[in-house]
């Protein structure tokens, strides 16, 4: 079964969310007067589509613009150790008030399971949009994050846990010096995995977890019951809720970000947009005909905008910027060069 690539927006979703957003530069501009806000009012009331797609681009704005500094994390961590459980809870509640009323709260709990989002907040290794950070575990295993992962690591008597709240890791395990050796797990919301010997790869992907190996095997175990499967190296699969999908081939060019950057292999332009938007805050969408587009080569994550100029030098297409947080790529017109 292969794995579910981020849906492409559909023509019309897609008209929609750029109107809503070329409302909101209007709305936003000094120069913005009543006829408009009028005329925006009508365009809100006219439809449901409408709305929620002003909704989404004050969740992306609220994204863009309220936490650059990441205040939920950093009210956490300032609470410090000694606060009890209630004062954090009620914290987090008042967080997720504050995020809700800016718009940004609905936006963040339909992507992510609630519990996983708090357990994110107070994880003790993690990494910021946009960064890869490697990490030599006690054990000798290597471990990297990508981009906005999250996750405690619970080194016991008996078992070497990776407990991964959201984001991707890629791990190379080492052997336990400890005798009898101590299995190394990483779990997810979806279930458990038990290297055995390996290179591997883990992705919660909302509702599933997806789960590449490059060398040894590793074991599935879903959370909610279902036989374990072994995944050998060069095959992944996607598993949740129970069950394990069948395992198709691993892509080894899929872990290139563990040395920071993306390597596509004919992949469409599209699927290419989603993978980038990982590293960057806001909106990063692409127009429906030009998303049959193919990439291949090699895209240094350093600096995302540097990508989207090559794009635009390499390809028919043109970047569209309405804020610094929307970003769309379109059809290149004839007119849009000199």
């Amino acid at each position: 079964m292969p794995p579910k690539p981020a849906p492409a927006t559909p023509p019309a979703d897609y008209a929609i969310l750029q109107e809503a957003a070329e409302w909101y530069a209007v709305l936003c501009g000094e120069d913005a007067d009543p006829a408009e806000q009028q005329a925006w009012e009508r365009w809100h009331a006219a439809s449901p589509a409408h709305r929620a797609a002003w909704r989404r681009v004050e969740a992306v704005s609220a994204e863009f613009r309220l936490l650059p500094g990441e205040p939920a994390r950093q009210a956490l961590d300032a609470a410090g150790p000694r606060q009890s459980d209630a004062q954090r809870r009620s914290l987090v509640k008042g967080l997720l008030a504050m995020c809700l009323t800016s718009g940004l709260g609905g936006a963040m709990l339909l992507r992510r399971d609630t519990r996983s989002w708090i357990a994110s907040l107070r994880a003790t290794e993690k990494t910021a949009i946009g960064s890869v950070r490697q990490l030599a575990l006690a054990d000798g295993s290597q471990l990297w994050l990508n981009t906005a992962t999250s996750l405690d690591i619970d080194y016991s008597a008996k078992l070497r846990r990776i407990n991964l709240h959201g984001g991707e890791i890629y791990i190379s395990s080492a052997r336990d010096s400890r005798q009898p050796a101590r299995p190394l797990v990483v779990d997810t919301v979806h279930g458990r995995l038990r290297a055995l010997g390996t290179r591997f790869s883990v992705q919660p992907q909302g509702d599933a977890t997806l789960l590449a190996v490059y060398e040894g095997s590793v074991e599935v175990a879903p959370r909610d019951g279902g036989a374990p499967r072994i995944v050998p190296a060069g095959r992944q699969v996607r598993f949740g809720d129970g069950l394990i999908g069948e395992p198709f081939a691993a892509d080894p060019n899929a872990a290139a970000w563990i040395e920071y950057r993306l390597q596509p292999e004919q992949m469409r332009l599209d699927d290419f947009l989603a993978q980038l938007s990982r590293y960057r805050r806001g909106h990063l969408g692409c127009a429906p005909d030009v998303a049959h587009l193919r990439l291949v080569g090699s895209y240094p994550l350093a600096d995302t905008d540097r990508i989207l100029a090559a794009l635009e030098a390499t390809l028919p297409v043109r970047i569209n910027r309405l804020h610094d947080w929307w970003v769309t790529v379109e059809a290149q017109h004839p007119h849009s060069k000199q």
